[in-house]
């Protein structure tokens, strides 16, 4: 996985070449990423990323996300629903939201993204998820009120409600209120604009 081929691009978004997923966060390279939120008009999605996962192992995340090959279409990321989730959804059900750029510098890498986001009305069914778990170790949810007041910054703790899947089939019940340390570091307020654009594009509220 390390050894794909992705493109690169310079910091106004004109491609300069392509490189494998190691260079560029090795060198902080700015490359292409596909983000695919599941919302419905009360709720948002996240998923828990495996404990085995190199980087930001147990933490949530982007509901299905992934880097875009050098020869895919943004709209060709739709596979890491798929992948991850084990949902099959088809590319004119998903919303795009747009582009946004995002910087996150950890001990293991200088991640430079430019993020392709898409959001898709998921209606509740926790039965349909088929987890890839050496990626996702569950899927959880929060309430869209709830958790734009919390990515504002206006409450400390977020209530979360979903389930943790084993390979055996079987899934574990969680309830329970986190903090921002339970999330991968995001682009400051970049959830609280999704949830907006959720509100306002795909439900009018």
């Amino acid at each position: 996985m390390e050894q794909e081929i992705v493109k690169v691009f310079n910091e106004q978004h004109e491609q300069i070449g392509t490189a494998t997923r190691a260079e560029v966060h090795e060198k902080g390279l700015w490359h292409e990423t596909f983000h695919c939120w599941l919302v419905n008009e009360n709720y948002i999605y996240f998923q828990i990323r495996s404990a085995q996962k190199k980087d930001y192992p147990g933490l949530l995340d982007i509901t299905a996300a992934g880097h875009l090959l050098a020869v895919e279409t943004a709209e060709a990321g739709i596979r890491e629903v798929k992948e991850e989730l084990g949902l099959t959804i088809n590319i004119q059900d998903i919303v795009k939201m747009g582009m946004t750029s995002c910087s996150i510098v950890s001990e293991n890498m200088i991640d430079n993204e430019f993020c392709h986001v898409y959001l898709y009305p998921f209606e509740d069914n926790w039965d349909a998820f088929e987890l890839q778990y050496e990626e996702v170790s569950g899927v959880v949810r929060a309430k869209l009120d709830e958790a734009e007041a919390f990515f504002l910054g206006k409450t400390g703790t977020l209530n979360i409600e979903g389930y943790e899947y084993f390979p055996d089939g079987q899934r574990a019940r969680l309830v329970r209120p986190v903090s921002t340390a339970q999330f991968v570091p995001y682009r400051e307020l970049y959830v609280a604009d999704v949830i907006r654009f959720a509100k306002s594009a795909m439900y009018n509220r």
